[in-house]
């Protein structure tokens, strides 16, 4: 009798468990409870950290290639684009963002670079599809690409001519009235930043566009001079500074509507 009841009893739960699935459901819910105080080991767990890593690696290139992309949009210079895209790292460039970059060099320094008619001939093409940059252990490298990423063009910015873009001035250890450039145009110091703080705050900028050279100078500014020339839409600001018995000029790039605005005030203060 005993027998029979032990057998209808394990059979009603056999059928319990076919039916309802009791069994399982209890089970992961003390595996789910109990997960965190289980050591992580064996080939499930293993694959699992490797699966997450490799989900976190993932996501932190995606966000390097966000940032580079979104820097390359908003550089203003060959020199911040070389700082941003390290070594081994890469970059897509817009070639509208290279046009602004390439303009807003220095004449001679875009001839360097790329002959402005090969660059013309470049862009008028149709077999150039994309831009893209490479940082380098030696500057930064810039490819036209055509169709199947054939590479049309390479430019190749070493960190000498990186050097030289940063610093667009140039040194004279002379004087002002000796460059024939500043004849007729040579004011004393207070006269001339007189006359350029007078001007709107908008207008400075463009007017000494790399102050930092002037900054790094020891002694002091005796004269300014407005050079007769323009070039590519800058004309050059010499300043003459005086220390120990010593002169040092300092050329500087002004934007060529800026100095007309300067130079109006310079003539107000005269008369």
């Amino acid at each position: 009798m005993f027998n029979l009841v032990l057998f209808f009893l394990v059979a009603a739960v056999v059928f319990s468990e076919f039916r309802f699935d009791w069994g399982e459901q209890l089970l992961g819910r003390y595996l789910a409870s109990t997960n965190a105080l289980r050591p992580e080991t064996g080939v499930i767990w293993t694959t699992g950290n490797q699966t997450q890593r490799a989900h976190t690696h993932l996501d932190t290139i995606v966000t390097e290639r966000q940032d580079q992309a979104r820097v390359a949009r908003e550089a203003t210079s060959f020199s911040q684009l070389a700082q941003v895209v390290l070594p081994g790292q890469w970059t897509g460039l817009d070639r509208e963002r290279f046009k602004a970059l390439y303009l807003e060099l220095p004449e001679d320094a875009a001839a360097t670079l790329i002959d402005p008619i090969e660059l013309v001939w470049l862009f008028g093409t149709p077999g150039l599809t994309r831009i893209f940059c490479q940082g380098k252990t030696q500057g930064l490298e810039i490819y036209f690409l055509g169709s199947n990423n054939r590479v049309i063009r390479q430019l190749d910015l070493n960190h000498q001519f990186l050097a030289n873009l940063e610093k667009e001035e140039n040194f004279f250890s002379e004087r002002l009235e000796n460059i024939p450039g500043f004849a007729g145009r040579i004011f004393p110091a207070d006269v001339f930043f007189t006359a350029l703080l007078s001007l709107p705050a908008e207008v400075l900028p463009d007017l000494i566009t790399t102050p930092k050279a002037l900054l790094r100078e020891r002694g002091t500014i005796v004269r300014a001079g407005i050079w007769n020339e323009a070039k590519s839409g800058y004309i050059r600001l010499g300043f003459e500074f005086k220390e120990n018995g010593e002169t040092r000029i300092i050329l500087v790039r002004a934007r060529e509507w800026a100095v007309w605005r300067l130079s109006m005030a310079l003539t107000r203060g005269e008369q």
